[in-house]
């Protein structure tokens, strides 16, 4: 019989014994026979529940007594050594981590200093103390200000705590640092700045003789350029042969592709050199698209390509641009996509202008640009292999990238092989509305 059932019966047949006995007390009076054996039932109980009670606790004595301790305690010490193990473990993990990260903010050639969520300096490292010079030594506890003395820094860092990065030209002791603002958010929300130095005092002085090269080359060339063309042209109204009336007329087309990209290079030249300044005013935009069409229809008309126009914006909306640079920028981008559209085929000009901003959509039925190839297309002299056979210089799209960023935009392309490509250009929400006399 299991324990627990004898046990239950056994309390069951005194509890009733019990009861029935106290019944017989109360209807027919205490009696000295009746009351012995109600004590006596009552102390069998006691007595019974008291043994069950010690020997659950009796049972794992005796049997540590006997040198067979219970499972558990078996394992307690194999499982203490492990934990101790892996104590150990970690405590060695986390040591080398701390050696490891000052370690490698020692060797970095790249200056890094963190700046707190109260604008005191938290870290920094040995190269961001040579980049800043050594006649102001860094100290935790410095201020934004004290470090980098310059507004437009503070201002840039004022906008990263902000969740705003920024980057900027800082010179310091003789040398030309860039410098960015990253906003240090370990946690999810911004509590620090974390800012990184580059000496870029050699790539400064490179870019600068690039430029200068490039204007000057593109300055001089312009003469001896101008005097094969009139060679050329005096040719073309001499008595020739065909022979040489042919090479007069490779003379010229050699011309006027030179002419071409020395007028890119001067203009990239512009641009790259800060020496391009935009000329804004307010432009009406159904006036601007009116003359813009008119420009490029009989483009697409010599080359049997339809160019139709689809606008989006308020009546009568008016745009701060650049008219100049504003229609160089999508002239150049209609241009390409008439050149690469098949005859008969349509390019779409889109217009959406909102107080958001100013979108412009050139949409062509051309071979499409390869995935591999869309992130260079906008790199100086870089050229997809669709567009080898047609003519050009590679700096078009170098241009309008430039362009677009000087007028605060970008822009960028979407395209499918086979399915011709979508150039969009982004500008700000510079736009008002003006009501027309009726």
């Amino acid at each position: 019989m299991p324990v627990f059932l004898g046990r239950a019966i056994i309390c069951l047949i005194s509890m009733l014994f019990l009861g029935f006995g106290l019944g017989m007390s109360v209807h027919q009076g205490v009696s000295l026979l009746w009351a012995a054996g109600l004590l006596g039932t009552l102390a069998l109980v006691l007595v019974l529940m008291a043994r069950w009670q010690v020997r659950a606790v009796a049972q794992p004595l005796d049997s540590l007594e006997r040198d067979t301790p219970p499972k558990a305690l078996q394992e307690l010490p194999r499982a203490w050594l492990a934990l101790q193990r892996e104590n150990i473990e970690l405590k060695e993990k986390v040591g080398r981590e701390d050696r490891l990260l000052p370690g490698i903010m020692a060797r970095l050639e790249e200056g890094v200093l963190l700046f707190g969520a109260r604008g005191d300096l938290e870290q920094f490292n040995p190269a961001a103390q040579r980049h800043l010079g050594l006649g102001a030594p860094l100290a935790k506890g410095m201020a934004v200000g004290d470090v980098l003395r310059g507004q437009e820094g503070l201002d840039l860092v004022q906008k990263a705590y902000g969740g705003v990065p920024g980057e900027w030209r800082l010179a310091r002791a003789g040398r030309t640092l860039r410098v960015r603002a990253i906003p240090f958010a370990p946690h999810g929300s911004v509590s620090g700045v974390l800012l990184t130095l580059d000496d870029v005092t050699s790539q400064e002085a490179l870019e600068t003789t690039r430029q200068k090269f490039i204007s000057n080359v593109s300055h001089e060339l312009k003469t001896p350029v101008t005097a094969i063309r009139i060679a050329a042209e005096n040719l073309q109204e001499e008595n020739l042969d065909e022979a040489s009336r042919s090479s007069a007329q490779s003379i010229m087309r050699s011309v006027d592709r030179l002419t071409l990209l020395l007028g890119d290079l001067s203009e990239l030249s512009r641009i790259e050199s800060g020496a391009l300044h935009l000329a804004p005013v307010q432009l009406d935009l159904a006036a601007f698209l009116d003359g813009l069409m008119k420009d490029l229809q009989p483009r697409g008309e010599a080359l049997g390509v339809v160019l139709a126009l689809e606008v989006d914006a308020p009546q009568g909306a008016t745009i701060l641009a650049d008219p100049l640079r504003l229609h160089q920028v999508i002239e150049n981008l209609v241009s390409n996509a008439l050149k690469f559209s098949p005859a008969q085929g349509r390019v779409n000009l889109r217009v959406r202008v909102t107080t958001h901003g100013q979108i412009w959509e050139v949409q062509d039925q051309g071979p499409g640009i390869p995935e591999a190839e869309q992130g260079r297309i906008f790199e100086r002299f870089y050229r997809a292999k669709a567009s080898m056979a047609k003519p050009g210089t590679g700096l078009g799209l170098a241009i309008v990238k430039h362009l677009c960023r000087l007028m605060g935009g970008e822009v960028s392309v979407f395209s499918v092989p086979g399915e011709g490509a979508t150039f969009k250009v982004i500008l700000p929400p510079q736009i008002e509305t003006q009501e027309r006399p009726q």
